[in-house]
């Protein structure tokens, strides 16, 4: 049994009674050294295996072995202290490129927009409702349902042998079966009388037949002219529900199209709509407060430097070996301006870009304090032609100070960067007092 510790990503030490050892690798294909040798382990799910590289092959211990030296221990703890190092300067540097690196992405400009095409216009659901309403199903149905006109079916024959034994039954009831001279009489004229009878049933069938085909007839010339009505009215309302289709596409169309033109001439509703939509996700916090001529005024958030800066930074010892030192308060102010500089430029390029009607950005930075008060941070106006397209040749920090209009306090030899004071700036204090008592509220 042992325990094992994870100590930097993809490193991990197992301490056992057999010694130290050590892995580094993902599971599927790791390394291991220690007091067994080296080897090779690779896992899927719940099955493993381990190979033993070099000396006997045996998975106990060699013979003559005597456990893990001083040597071999410190050497397997330099390896983790040098993975555990390059793991933290690898973090620092990214975390130190993104921070300065914001405003050289790019954003998807605004176009005009297209309506989508009209649908095509199927007739099938249309007929279907006009031929309800015709009453054609019913037609069909009460037709037989058939493409072809519906014929009568033939009259049944007449059963004359049952008319004769029903007239015979009748006409010889209560003669004695002995008077046979008088039975033959009364069945010949019941045979006369079937007769008759037969002929006129026969005569009645066919009239029957030829007004049941008269009575489909009738339903089958109904159910064409319904046809053809709701043919004709099927033309008629296809076209009818096309032109509308087609209307509301082009009003549809027309509305995009003014909505267009009115983002190009800066309209402070579309404009600052379009604004807060594209900042919603924003590293940095913003958000337009004002609009007006070609002008969009935007506050953004800015977190403190304890928050955001590393206190080490990737450097050299004086071997030459990788390593992380410590910050110096200049060096911190400094990479602080730079991600300023660099969260303001990328706002103001992604405003640029949702914006088409707005020439000029004016940004507000705001910053929380200590006491959990807003302070303004910094105030700088920059213009499309120059900072539409900022890329990673821009220096942000520069960027800050060479903006017209910029307001930005650096403190001491440090530069530490301080509010500002908004005392002359009644617009923008007004501004940030009610985004404060709003956040209070």
């Amino acid at each position: 049994m042992g325990i094992s510790f994870k100590i930097a990503p993809g490193v991990r030490l197992r301490a056992s009674s057999r010694g130290l050892s050590a892995g580094v690798g993902p599971r599927v294909a790791r390394a291991h050294v220690g007091t067994r040798g080296v080897g090779v382990s690779s896992g899927i799910g719940p099955v493993s295996g381990y190979s033993h590289l070099g000396g006997s092959g045996g998975s106990g211990p060699r013979a003559g072995y005597r456990g893990p030296t001083k040597a071999s221990v410190a050497a397997y703890e330099r390896d983790l202290r040098a993975a555990e190092r390059q793991a933290d300067l690898e973090k620092v540097a990214a975390i130190e490129k993104a921070l300065v690196s914001v405003h050289t992405q790019t954003f998807p400009q605004a176009a005009p927009l297209e309506a989508p095409a009209a649908e095509d216009v199927d007739p099938e659901p249309i007929r279907a409702g006009l031929e309800q309403r015709a009453g054609i199903p019913e037609l069909i149905a009460e037709t037989g349902g058939a493409e072809e006109p519906p014929v009568a079916a033939p009259p049944e024959p007449v059963d004359r042998y049952a008319l004769m034994r029903e007239h015979r039954a009748r006409r010889c009831e209560g003669i004695p079966i002995w008077r046979l001279r008088e039975r033959i009489a009364a069945a010949t004229a019941a045979d006369a009388e079937a007769e008759q009878a037969a002929v006129a049933e026969a005569g009645h069938r066919a009239e029957a037949q030829v007004a049941e085909q008269a009575r489909l007839d009738g339903l089958w010339a109904q159910l064409g002219q319904a046809r053809s009505r709701v043919d004709d009215k099927l033309t008629l309302t296809v076209a009818g529900e096309k032109q509308r289709r087609e209307a509301e596409h082009s009003a549809e169309q027309a509305r995009l199209d003014d909505e267009w033109d009115r983002l190009c001439r800066n309209d402070p509703e579309l404009t600052l709509a379009a604004l807060e939509q594209a900042f919603a996700d924003n590293e940095a916090p913003a958000a337009p407060i004002d609009c007006a001529g070609k002008r969009a005024t935007v506050m953004m958030e800015f977190q403190s430097p304890d928050a955001i800066i590393p206190e080490r930074k990737p450097a050299r010892t004086p071997t030459g070996k990788p390593t992380l030192k410590k910050r110096t308060k200049t060096e911190i102010n400094h990479l602080y301006l730079k991600a300023l500089g660099s969260n303001v430029l990328a706002t103001v390029k992604e405003a640029f870009a949702v914006a088409p009607g707005t020439q000029v950005v004016q940004m507000l930075v705001v910053r929380r304090e200590a006491d959990g008060e807003l302070a303004a941070l910094y105030i700088g106006e920059f213009d499309r032609a120059q900072y539409e397209g900022a890329s990673g040749s821009c220096e942000p920090a520069k960027a800050l100070t060479q903006a017209p209009q910029s307001e930005l306090k650096l403190k001491g030899k440090a530069e530490q960067v301080v509010p500002i004071d908004l005392a002359d700036r009644d617009d923008l204090r007004a501004v940030l007092d009610q985004v404060t008592d709003g956040l209070r509220t």
